[in-house]
């Protein structure tokens, strides 16, 4: 083998290696932000529920 074949297998060795990190770190943070989503969904719930109960109590 060659030095420039040993570079050039090494270097796309390395860019898969990040290729693959960056295809895990978005899959980690659609997740994240699927659980935000839901977090959210459910504290406006919450609101909406306590703004309908003190409009009723004000009446």
């Amino acid at each position: 083998m060659t030095p420039e074949l040993i570079a050039i297998l090494a270097l796309g060795i390395s860019i898969l290696a990040f290729l693959w990190n960056i295809q895990r770190d978005i899959g980690i943070l659609r997740r994240d932000h699927t659980d935000l989503r839901e977090r959210m969904s459910r504290l406006e719930g919450l609101f909406a529920g306590l703004t309908q109960r003190e409009s009723a109590s004000a009446r």
